[in-house]
């Protein structure tokens, strides 16, 4: 695919680093020349001088070609009108980042009488197919996790029939065995491992160790007994302090408040402080530094079920994230703008970090499927992805069992789908036409894999 990012600030240059790696070809644009020379000497992408959201530019990147465009600069109309454009231009597919939510609502324009027809302006109108806001949704996940009985992610494929749910392994039942020697009550696939030193695809003789994520294929009503092997449910959060006043923590106190936990959120700039007391009233709001030891005491971080960064310095976040942990919290929960800085947080006992950038990636990995697949999500960072395919009729798996498809190295079928069927593990099925079967591979092999099944 012919992919244009414009805007090559942490999210722009995230998803251009994925979309390289996978084999796209990649034109970014960038109105900050010496940005743009970083991404040009890091990146083997096409790198245009300019504002995104001029036809001079457009025509630059060849806009009319593009299977797909993202607009992610700071600027919401920006990305709006260059979206916009580039569709008028011929680009197939838009998506803009826009954190305004005003944005992705609709107008009704006047009439001249009560009869008189009245239009309705949506933003799809004006070429965006889809809006992300990484702030918001990383504010989701957050949130989802606290409400939950698992603080970690989870992704739905084959219509919701499958999961593959991240554990943290803490139970002596499963710490220190291999894979193979786990009793898993329920039939699962474990997939893949993440820890300090990395992630890597699971094999049989591979060791879990203590405060290991693993990766669980498995049905979703399987999900909470396999969950309860590695780790004890956490009952939801009842009390919640949220670092930051800002945009992202603004919207982690206002879902959060929404399911009826009771938050603080202390930020050391007293405008932003008064901005979210003005705006959620069930919220308590103090001005002070959450990274200050004694302030964190005295607002009784100890008996707080959770506490949450979400200041705009990843440093202050993985900082008052760790001092948090010390202090007693249970679960330390931090937003970063670097995924790099992922491990580093987790090592230091994080229990969730979630990245703007990240969350915008899996945002549009489903716009950049490859042929045959309908579902993609990554796992961890972006280094391993679960690739639901359809297998084709002409395909050269047809009538071979899953165990005598010869795979890319470190591949492996975690499911296959038939109708209402599922097949975990799934080693001795044939594989049929139409099949849905779920890849979990590096993203270099991901071309290779897709060769397989179409």
């Amino acid at each position: 695919m012919y992919i244009i990012i414009a805007g090559a600030g942490r999210v722009g240059f995230h998803v251009a680093s994925l979309l390289v790696e996978e084999g796209h070809e990649v034109a970014v644009m960038e109105e900050e020349e010496h940005v743009l020379e970083d991404v040009g000497r890091r990146l083997d992408v096409k790198a245009i001088l300019g504002n995104a959201a001029t036809p001079r530019v457009l025509r630059e990147a060849e806009v009319n070609r593009a299977d797909l465009i993202i607009a992610v600069t700071n600027s919401d109309e920006t990305n709006v009108l260059a979206c916009f454009l580039a569709k008028e231009a011929g680009a197939s597919v838009a998506a803009a980042r826009v954190r305004n939510p005003e944005y992705s609502g609709y107008f009704i324009t006047p009439s001249t009488s009560p009869s008189a027809t009245r239009r309705l302006i949506r933003m799809k109108s004006l070429g965006v197919d889809v809006f992300i806001n990484p702030e918001f949704e990383a504010a989701k996940e957050i949130s989802n996790y606290l409400s939950g009985f698992y603080p970690t992610p989870v992704e739905n494929f084959a219509d919701g029939r499958v999961q593959i749910r991240e554990f943290i392994a803490e139970e002596a039942s499963v710490v220190g065995k291999s894979v193979q020697d786990i009793p898993f009550p329920k039939p699962c696939v474990l997939a893949a491992i993440t820890r300090a030193t990395g992630m890597f695809m699971a094999s049989p003789t591979d060791k879990v160790e203590q405060g290991d994520r693993v990766y669980l294929i498995a049905s979703p009503d399987c999900m909470v007994e396999l969950g309860q092997i590695f780790a004890r449910p956490h009952r939801p959060a009842k009390s919640v302090i949220v670092f930051g006043a800002g945009y992202a923590g603004f919207l982690v106190a206002e879902r959060l408040s929404r399911y009826g936990i009771t938050v603080k959120v202390i930020d050391e700039d007293i405008d932003r402080c008064r901005g979210v007391a003005a705006r959620l009233e069930e919220v308590t709001v103090l001005q002070g530094d959450g990274t200050d030891r004694d302030f964190l005491i005295e607002q009784g971080i100890g008996a707080a079920d959770a506490f949450v960064g979400t200041t705009d310095s990843d440093e202050q976040n993985i900082l008052s994230g760790f001092l948090a942990k010390n202090l007693g919290v249970d679960r330390s929960l931090i937003i970063v703008g670097k995924p790099s800085y992922i491990p580093l947080s987790e090592a230091l006992g994080v229990t969730v970090a979630a990245s703007p950038p990240l969350v915008t990636a899996r945002k549009i990995a489903h716009f950049v499927l490859h042929g045959g697949a309908v579902t993609a999500a990554f796992l961890g960072g972006k280094d391993i992805q679960a690739t639901e395919f359809v297998v084709n009729p002409k395909a050269s798996v047809i009538n071979r069992q899953v165990n005598n498809v010869e795979l890319p190295k470190d591949s492996i079928v975690g499911t296959v789908v038939r109708n209402e069927e599922v097949f975990i593990p799934p080693g001795e099925i044939v594989l049929q036409s139409g099949d849905h079967v779920i890849v979990i591979s590096p993203i270099s092999s991901i071309s290779n894999v897709e060769k397989l099944f179409k």
